[in-house]
Order: structure tokens, then sequence, then C-alpha cells
């Protein structure tokens, strides 16, 4: 039987499973299985996966796991990790995993010593985070620094500020961190407001060294302290790109231009030296621990069978319901107010990676693929939007992430808690009523994501979890995870635009749609 038709077969009685099941209640399924929440339950190290509460049985795991065996999920996780070149539209590895893995693992691609190139990338950043921390490095007045911008947008942005946000107990004394990505000029103007030019470190994100928004913004810092009286810019501005002729040119010294490789996607970057600002803001020792807890993960995810794989199993759930159910968005609600960033990240992370309609052979699908991600911090979104959740038409899987110990007043974290454990246990179980209005159909599914406490560590074993997760479904539905095409027009467009903006005359090219929201522009200008 060939694997096409495997795979059709599987689908054939998945499908019929979940006509099945959805004369089920999930509450019928706790009562009659008691042990159905340990059953349901992975470990690894402080984290804690729950995925009891979801539309599924052990029959449909079982095809699940078929369909994951049928789809070679084994053999592309090992392709990924023995460095072959599995985004095949861009043709070149995917090594995020090798930017925390242990100096004494061997990675040779192309006759390149990859975990050397890491480490010695490492070591670099190492020392220069030091030099600040130690405040050897100084500004134009002789000043030491304690304020890190970083300069970035997109995974140069997203990830390194929520993992600077999440730690912020780990922060270094006395020191402070922001970030800058948006275009819009009233970001540079909020920030110049709140920082000491004298003590001010700017980190410029950018592996190409030529990304609009980033050297836009990037110019103008540039000017503002040059208009500030800094003669010595090269003592306030350091990169990571792979560009260094361009950032020389900017007026970066070449020892502080940090390098990120082409085999480094974006919104997996945060690991490398893209990872400076979170280095800086919680010191490198922290950084390494992050790097280590993602390591233990990438372990769990190399070496464990899928039947106790925790990213395989999540990414199968999650192709369970986009599938199988026309789930079309997925919730992630962090009961961490350390974590409200999160949403955001996994934003980027999920639906930049596999919201594509083409399959690996360059082929358009006819089936769904990423749900739109979305989410907020709880317990404030049960006052927004879990009305819907509760008693909307849509079916919504949601993720819950919460700690089970935090430090500060415990009476406050034990209702933490309980908000979340009752929320979901509230969508599964549902409340009869004979009031429709009042009435709560429960059966809504849910996975809650339990750890000890968010240090360095467990931070790192979570994302990584994810970037994974991401991957397999990505296989799931044979696209390529890693490339992101779809960026790129309303990037080339721009630049068309703006030059109409500036000119003037107005291409007759243009649809008149665009032409008139131009003309408004320019009218307003007047």
């Amino acid at each position: 039987m060939s694997k096409v038709t495997e795979k059709q077969n599987i689908c054939t009685q998945l499908a019929m499973q979940c006509k099945a099941i959805q004369g089920i209640h999930m509450r019928d399924l706790f009562m009659h299985d008691k042990e159905r929440g340990k059953k349901f339950s992975r470990q690894l190290s402080n984290l804690t996966i729950d995925y009891s509460k979801n539309l599924i049985s052990t029959d449909i795991l079982k095809l699940l796991f078929q369909f994951a065996k049928a789809s070679d999920i084994e053999t592309s996780i090992k392709a990924m990790f023995d460095g072959d070149k599995i985004n095949v539209t861009e043709n070149i590895s995917v090594l995020h995993t090798a930017l925390r893995s242990d100096v004494t693992q061997k990675l040779n691609i192309d006759g390149i010593d990859i975990i050397k190139q890491v480490h010695d990338e490492l070591e670099k950043m190492q020392l220069f985070v030091n030099s600040i921390h130690n405040k050897n490095h100084k500004g134009w007045t002789g000043q030491p620094i304690d304020t890190f911008v970083n300069i970035g947008i997109g995974g140069s942005e997203l990830g390194p500020k929520m993992v600077v946000d999440a730690l912020t107990e780990y922060r270094q004394a006395d020191t402070r961190s922001f970030f800058i990505s948006n275009v819009d000029y009233q970001s540079i103007d909020d920030l110049q407001k709140m920082i000491n030019p004298e003590t001010t470190l700017f980190i410029i994100s950018s592996k190409s060294f030529s990304t609009l928004e980033t050297k836009t913004n990037a110019d103008t810092l540039k000017e503002w302290m040059k208009e500030s009286g800094c003669k010595e810019i090269e003592k306030h501005f350091i990169a990571v790109s792979n560009n260094l002729v361009a950032a020389k040119e900017f007026g970066i010294n070449s020892e502080n231009v940090f390098q990120i490789w082409d085999w480094v996607g974006g919104r997996f970057s945060l690991w490398s030296t893209i990872g400076l600002p979170i280095a800086l803001a919680i010191g490198f020792d922290n950084f390494k621990t992050l790097l280590a807890g993602a390591h233990e993960m990438d372990e769990h995810f190399k070496q464990t069978s899928p039947e106790d794989n925790i990213p395989v199993i999540l990414a199968l759930i999650d192709y369970w319901y986009s599938n199988y159910f026309d789930a079309e968005t997925h919730a992630f609600i962090p009961y961490d107010e350390s974590l409200k960033l999160l949403p955001e990240y996994l934003s980027q992370l999920f639906m930049e990676s596999n919201g594509k309609s083409a399959n690996l052979s360059g082929h358009r699908i006819d089936y769904k693929t990423m749900p739109v991600t979305w989410g907020s911090v709880g317990t404030n979104s049960q006052h927004s939007f879990f009305q819907l959740l509760h008693q909307g038409t849509h079916t919504i899987p949601v993720d819950f992430l919460v700690p089970l110990t935090k430090k500060g007043n415990q009476k406050h974290h034990a209702l933490l808690l309980a908000n979340c454990f009752a929320q979901s246990q509230a969508l599964m179980q549902g409340e009869d009523n004979s009031d429709p209005h009042k009435h709560f159909a429960g059966n809504k599914p849910s996975t809650t994501i339990l750890y000890t406490e968010l240090t360095p560590k467990t931070l790192g074993s979570l994302l990584a979890m994810f970037e994974h997760r991401t991957f397999v479904q990505g296989l799931l539905w044979q696209i390529n995870s890693f490339d992101q095409w779809g960026v790129e027009l309303g990037k080339k467009l721009a630049t068309t635009i703006f030059e109409n903006l500036n000119s003037q005359n107005i291409d007759e090219k243009l649809d008149s749609s665009t032409r008139n929201l131009i003309e408004l522009y320019k009218k307003n200008q007047q």
C-alpha cells in the first residue's frame, strides 16, 4: 500500500471517529474513565501537559499516530537535526536547534563546523555582555551604559521582547530595555523622552541590514544621537547582521557586529545573537540557562516516540481540530502576567510558519492549514472574550498556561490558579439550564500547560515546545514551515507607493482605490 493510500484510509477512519465523538459529551468521557486526566497527560522536567479535556479517545489518538507515521514525521525530525535542507523553497538547512546545542555535539554542513561557529559567536556575545555589566563599555561622555534599545521588527523583536518582559524578575540591577519596531515616528518620539542618550546602547537587529522599518528607525536615532552631542557613534550602536559592509558604513565597529546566519529563521532566532537584548537584560548566565531549557526539549523531541512526544501530540491535536472540526481559530491564554506578550509571539510563530496554501511540491492545497492564533492574559480575558468561548457558535480550542508556584501574595496566586482550572472545567462540562441564555453546552476543547515556576530554563523549554509543535503541524499539512513569501508583496508595493506619495504625479497604472488614497494624503499635506 502506498503512503498516499494509507493516509487516505486513515483520514477516512478519522472522519468517522469525528462524527462519532461529536455525539458524546466530554463530561461523560470523564465519568466513564476515572483515570482520563492522568492517561492523557505527559510530563517533561517541570512541565506537565494535560490534554485530557479534548475531543479525543484512545482510538482517535491511535489513528492520529498512524497518520504521523504515514507522514514520515520521525524521518523529517531527524532530517532537521541532521542539517538536511528541509527549507525546500529556499534550499537551506533549518538549524535553530544548533543554537542551543551542547558544545560537545557535532554538526558539519557543507564542510562547516556549525556547533563551533555557534559557540564562537556565543563567546563573543558573552564578552560584550560582561563588558556592559562590568561597566567597562562606556558611552561618549564616559558614563557606563544602563539602557538597551533594540531596533528590529518581526522575529528580531517579538521573541526577545517577550522573553525580556517574561523574565523581569531576573533583570540586571539598574538597567532598562526598550524595543523599537514600528516605523510610526510616535514610537521614537516617546522613546526619546524616556532615555538618556549618554547611557543608551542601540542594537540594530537585521539580518540584511536593509529592512525598511529597522533601517529607517536606526538612521533617525543615529541623527538624534548626533544632535544630542554624540561624536562617537560606535560606542552607542552595535548590530546583529550578516551584512558586515552595511553595518560598518553605518558607523559600527566590526568587532561589534554579531553574526546571524541564513539558516536561522527570524521567528526562530531569539536563541542566537538576536538574543543579545535578552542577555543584556537578564545576564549571560541566565541566557545560557534559557538555551539549556530549549535544548532539553530538543532532546525530548528528537529521541521520544510520537506516543509520548509532547510537541508531536499537541500538533496532532491541532491537526485534528483544524481538519476535522473546521476550527478556524486557536486561543492561547496564559494565566501568568509574565507571559502577557506570549500570544503575540505565538501569532507570528504559528501563522507566519504555517499560513500557507501550497504544499512542499509547489501545488495548491484543498484543505485547511493554520488557524488564526490569538489570545490574551487571564484573568482579564475572562471579562472580554470568554463569553464567546463558552456560548459562541465556533469551535475554538484553547491552550491555558499557568505556573504552580509564583512569588508574592499566595492568596492572589491561589485565586489565579482557581480561575484557570475553573475555566477549563467549565468549557469541558458546561451547565444545563432550561433558559437558553443561561445554558452552557460545554464540550469545548482545551489543553492545560502547567509549569512549576517561570524560570529561564522553563521558558526555554516552553518556547522550544511551541517551535517543534509548529514544525510538526507543517509536516502534517505537507507545507514548508520555514519560509514566509507572503510578507514580500506588501513590502514591494510599499516602496512603489512611498515613491508616489513623494512625487508630483501619481502612477496611472495604480488601481483607483489606491490612487484615491494617495490623493487624499496629498490634499491633506497642502
